[in-house]
């Protein structure tokens, strides 16, 4: 696949994620896809996620904020099979914390679906608001205070 229709991919996931549709977003990575959080600390943001864990990730964060979560392409730039996205979310918490992370993202590509994601934000804001992120048991997923 070429550069654009790589974009139009990654569009694609943004729009999905924005929907909450799980469906979608799986439906964007292969299945040896795997996603990473490029934190160093703490240790619980230290996440590595395969392709059923990474399309429950919005839905479950959602789940702390009073509407679900938006992020919004800011920029992008595309070579060969790999696209970087500049991106930012402004979400209120449930707790009245306002989460408007930045981030960038790595994404690699194989015929048109995610093998990779790596992903770039602020995680003392992550930390500061979230007390955990957990796919697999969106319950246990919290804010910082909860």
């Amino acid at each position: 696949m070429g550069i654009e229709e790589n974009k139009a991919v990654v569009r694609s996931w943004f729009d999905a994620v924005n929907r909450g549709d799980e469906a979608a977003i799986l439906a964007t990575t292969a299945d040896d896809f795997q996603f990473m959080t490029m934190a160093r600390q703490p240790e619980w943001l230290l996440y590595n996620w395969n392709r059923e864990q990474f399309s429950k990730v919005p839905s479950t964060m959602s789940t702390v904020l009073t509407s679900p979560i938006q992020l919004r392409i800011v920029e992008m730039t595309a070579e060969g099979d790999r696209v970087a996205v500049e991106a930012e979310t402004d979400m209120e918490m449930l707790n009245g914390r306002r989460y408007n992370n930045a981030y960038h993202f790595v994404f690699k590509l194989r015929d048109g679906k995610f093998t990779e994601v790596r992903e770039y934000s602020c995680s003392y804001l992550a930390q500061s608001c979230f007390g955990a992120v957990t796919p697999d048991d969106p319950a246990a997923s919290r804010m910082a205070d909860a």
